[in-house]
Parts: C-alpha cells; structure tokens; sequence
C-alpha cells in the first residue's frame, strides 16, 4: 500500500471510533478543519525555520524573500512532474519568491531512495543539485536503482549515493511535517495559510502568490 494512501486512511480512524451517528462525524470533521486552519494561520505569521528556511530543503528564487512557497514533491509522482515544470518558470518570473522543496517519498517505495540520494547531493554539491533533480523527474516511472545510478554517473554525482545519518534525519522531518498539515497527496503548495493540492498553470499560480503577498499587506 502506498504512504500516502495508509496516512490518509489512518488519519481517519479516530473520526470513526469517536463517532456514532453521521452528525458527529461532521463534527468532528469540522474542528478538525478548523484546527488545521488555525494551525496553517500560525505557520504563515511564525514562518519557522524548520519549514521555511531549512538548510536541507532544495529551494528556488531569493533565499532571503520576504515571501515563502512551500512546495510537496515526489520524484515518481508524474503530476509532480508537470508541477515542476510550472514552479520553475513561475520562480524565473518572480526572482522576489522563495520556492522551497520538500522532497517526500509518497508515491512509490523507490522514491524514498531517490530523494535521499538528491537531498544528499543538495547539502554535498549544491551546484549539481539541479541537474540531478531534472534527471530524475524524467526518468522512466517507477525510478529505480539503476535510473538513479545512471542519474548519478551523468552528473557525476556518485560519491553521494550512500546518504548518512543527516539526510536520513532531514528526510524524518520532512515526513513529520506532511504528517502535521495532513499532507497525504502530491504535488501540494503551502501559500500562506493555505495548502493547495494538485496541478495548475504558471499564470494561476502567479495570481494566486500575488494574491497571497497582497493579502498580507
């Protein structure tokens, strides 16, 4: 079963055994709606640094901006895929915004080896980042082992396929984080105080950044 799919289910258990009748369901549902909004309004007036200004995350755009887009990702999501492609002219365009990358192994069990791997390039050779990520969002789906190698040997970035304990810890977080905000799917942006799943257009997201810069004015 995939992560994302068991998260999703196991988050709903305790509705279920709380509840007795559809009424209490909605109920419960509800506050926890509203908790999650509470919780999303704090993290966009904090901006902490775990989230928005972790050395380990990749990130896009100014690393000092005032304004901070948090952006869920999985190398063996094939929507992600698209997303990329729209988060990097988005990020070209609006040079003022940091794009942050929070690099989860959702979506299939080969990602979890891939994102370690790139997360390790990223703190190791920075400079190779980027190559690596772009090899690895057009490889053949599912990655696995050998796409990642052969990833490695065209960007010579082989002496960092073997993360340590850093990575690992860095990766843990990242996880606990999609388990805080009820992360379950990707790709998912965190603008503000709101998340918002799925693909859009580079034009709807710079509306939509736009509309959250202006609203925190």
């Amino acid at each position: 079963m995939k992560r994302r799919t068991l998260l999703a289910g196991l988050s709903l258990m305790p509705l279920l055994a709380n509840s007795k009748n559809l009424p209490d369901l909605e109920k419960i549902a509800e506050h926890n709606r509203a908790r999650q909004q509470q919780m999303l309004k704090a993290l966009a007036a904090q901006k902490p640094g775990r989230i928005y200004a972790n050395p380990a995350d990749p990130f896009l755009g100014d690393p000092a901006a005032s304004q901070v887009v948090i952006y869920f990702t999985d190398f063996n999501c094939p929507y992600c895929r698209r997303m990329d492609v729209v988060i990097e002219r988005v990020a070209s365009e609006l040079p003022d915004v940091k794009f942050v990358f929070k690099l989860l192994p959702l979506f299939d069990a080969s990602s979890e080896p891939a994102t370690l791997y790139a997360l390790n390039v990223w703190q190791k050779q920075r400079a190779r980042y980027w190559a690596v990520h772009q090899s690895l969002m057009q490889g053949t789906l599912p990655l696995d082992q050998h796409a990642i190698q052969q990833t490695a040997r065209e960007t010579g970035t082989q002496a960092w396929l073997n993360p340590g304990k850093a990575v690992r810890l860095a990766l843990e977080d990242n996880q606990a984080l999609t388990d805080e905000l009820k992360v379950f799917t990707t790709p998912t942006l965190l603008l503000g105080d709101r998340l918002i799943s799925g693909t859009t257009d580079s034009a709807t997201l710079k509306r939509t950044v736009r509309g959250v810069r202006n609203s925190a004015r």
